[in-house]
């Protein structure tokens, strides 16, 4: 806890703090989190609120997490301009990018503040509010798609970080792979000695994808209905896969070979 501002508590009234053509970092984070998730300026001191016990608020508390890292990185790349005034009032100027390389921006954004001899240590008591410029915000905010809720897939990494890894890692290896590939051909069974031979299509039809994990029609279905295989996209009465999808659920199982997994 810093004196003066209690964490999240400023998403109770952040609407009272104004400065001239800028919007409070408060506000700004408001409006991303509501845009990607749906979540109300209210409800994140209460998500913030709750006990870690390995339920479904671990998983948007992760996501919030992931946004606050997200905001920050587009300071640190000076797509949106910081500022920072006195608390309690004063002169607005700019914060310097290098004032966002910092190791957890939700700590910052549970506060809207920072301390401004001591910018990096989360828990030196805030001098400053931040701003962003709202004009630059808001042709960025407009620009992302929103996410829509959690996937279970989503709930399911958030909550076991194990797996997640061994997701990305299975992405890296397939980036790695079509960017190394200069031969032209076809097969990815270098990677793993999962990898069947000829991976088809863009689009992949189930008996493309049975070929490719050497399952039959109700073992796939019960591993998507289990949130355990990439879900189908639906094209009127047909199903069909993305093809990286089921390659990358392919490589995940590689990575996580050691564990014990099918």
């Amino acid at each position: 806890m810093h004196d003066g501002i209690i964490p999240w508590s400023p998403y109770y009234h952040d609407a009272l703090v104004i400065s001239n053509g800028k919007q409070t970092l408060i506000s700004a984070f408001c409006d991303l989190v509501r845009v990607r998730h749906g979540f109300v300026n209210h409800e994140l001191p209460e998500l913030f609120a709750t006990d870690e016990d390995g339920d479904e608020n671990d998983a948007c508390r992760y996501m919030v997490a992931l946004d606050a890292a997200f905001l920050a990185q587009q300071f640190v790349r000076g797509r949106i301009a910081t500022f920072a005034r006195p608390i309690g009032g004063g002169d607005v100027f700019s914060l310097k990018e290098t004032c966002w390389e910092i190791d957890d921006a939700l700590a910052r954004m549970a506060t809207g503040a920072l301390n401004l001899e001591h910018w990096a240590d989360p828990d030196a008591v805030p001098t400053h509010r931040i701003f962003v410029d709202a004009a630059e915000y808001n042709q960025w905010l407009a620009s992302l798609k929103p996410l829509g809720p959690l996937s279970a897939r989503e709930i399911e990494e958030a909550l076991n970080p194990q797996l997640r890894a061994a997701r990305a890692l299975a992405c890296r290896r397939l980036d790695e792979f079509s960017q190394d590939n200069s031969s032209g051909q076809d097969d990815l069974a270098i990677l793993s000695p999962l990898r069947p031979e000829g991976f088809g299509p863009e689009l992949l039809t189930l008996a493309d994808v049975c070929k490719l994990v050497k399952r039959g029609r109700s073992s796939v279905y019960s591993m998507i209905s289990e949130t355990q295989f990439p879900e189908p996209i639906k094209l009127g009465s047909s199903s069909r896969w993305a093809k990286q999808e089921v390659l990358a659920w392919i490589e995940e199982r590689a990575a996580r070979r050691g564990e014990g997994r099918n």
